[in-house]
């Protein structure tokens, strides 16, 4: 008698693709802005400095990498620092299109410094973020005085002769943190020498770091639905929360709310995702950031698709699961 072969569903191919994916191995593709061992990384590494935002690099003491990627699978942006190249373009790119192409983005006390002065332009943005103005705390609702602040990366907003607001945006920047750890071949690297891959692995280079898209689910999402109902209180906030991040991470996302969401026109409670990706080394070795997509939806639109999603497993499965593993301890 021939057995009936039984076929597996989509779902339990996506979830053994999820378990081949966090096992897969990586490599490191950008090490303190470049490839690893060429010049421009070696002398980056020496001073353990990020090319990208002209500074120490805030991951040199675990690891020093940008971008790791896996086989047969696009970077992954790991540093949001990464995401700042070109001068901060991508926190540019959002303000141009909010205020204008005219506008210009200033520190807190160079708007001052012109407001005393009487040189203001009507033109000035100001930024408090990295790079810019330090971060601003938004104090969080609580009867406990010691509950602390949230913060969300940018606040923008363009100001009056006075210096008060008229319209505000705000923009959250995320990549994705490691499973595991690179740092024995960063160690390696920081020496100069190759690395030669940990265990048997396919070719040399490769270590054992992952991603974990567990984030997403437990952290990355969470916190956008919140900051996005937070934000949208604000009656100057007229274009809603803006999300930079890496391609691979929003595809994540997608998938993990199943790919049901709805675009919007930007408006008071929207997210808007500006996913990016490493594109092709230019002559002198610096990989560009590209920007893949935008999608603009609603911060209801986001929360009931992370709380309902559709992409889910099997009906019975967890009985079908212990079943099997019950059957397989019966002599």
């Amino acid at each position: 008698m021939i057995a009936e072969l039984s076929l597996p569903t989509a779902a339990q191919l996506a979830q053994l693709s999820r378990k081949l994916e966090q096992k897969l191995p990586t490599q490191i593709l950008e090490f303190h802005g470049f490839e690893p061992l060429t010049n421009p990384s070696r002398s980056n590494a020496d001073k353990k400095w990020c090319p990208f935002i002209d500074a120490k690099c805030k991951k040199s003491r675990s690891g020093g990498a940008c971008a790791l990627q896996a086989p047969s699978s696009p970077p992954v942006i790991i540093c949001p620092n990464r995401l700042y190249a070109e001068n901060f373009s991508v926190i540019r790119n959002i303000a141009e299109e909010v205020f204008g192409d005219a506008c210009e983005l200033v520190e807190a006390v160079e708007a001052e410094d012109r407001r005393r002065k009487n040189t203001l332009s009507g033109n000035e943005v100001v930024v408090y973020g990295q790079g810019f103005s330090g971060e601003i705390g938004i104090e969080a609702p609580s009867e406990d005085e010691s509950s602390g602040s949230f913060k969300v990366d940018y606040v923008l907003t363009r100001v009056d002769a006075d210096l008060k607001p008229e319209l505000i945006v705000a923009i959250e920047v995320q990549t994705i943190d490691t499973t595991n750890k690179y740092s024995d071949a960063s160690s390696q690297y920081y020496a100069g020498k190759p690395y030669p891959g940990y265990g048997k692995t396919p070719k040399p280079g490769w270590t054992k770091a992952g991603f974990n898209w567990e984030n997403v689910t437990k952290r990355i999402l969470p916190q956008l639905i919140y900051k996005g109902h937070a934000l949208r209180r604000e009656r100057l906030a007229t274009h809603g929360l803006f999300f930079v991040l890496p391609d691979p991470v929003f595809k994540k996302i997608l998938t993990r709310v199943g790919g049901s969401l709805l675009p919007y026109p930007k408006g008071p409670g929207t997210i808007t995702f500006h996913s990016y990706q490493l594109a092709e080394p230019l002559e002198n070795g610096v990989r560009p950031i590209e920007k893949v997509q935008e999608l603009t939806t609603t911060v209801e639109q986001l929360a009931f698709a992370f709380v309902s999603p559709q992409n889910l497993p099997p009906l019975g499965i967890y009985q079908e699961t212990l079943t099997r593993k019950l059957e397989e301890l019966k002599p």
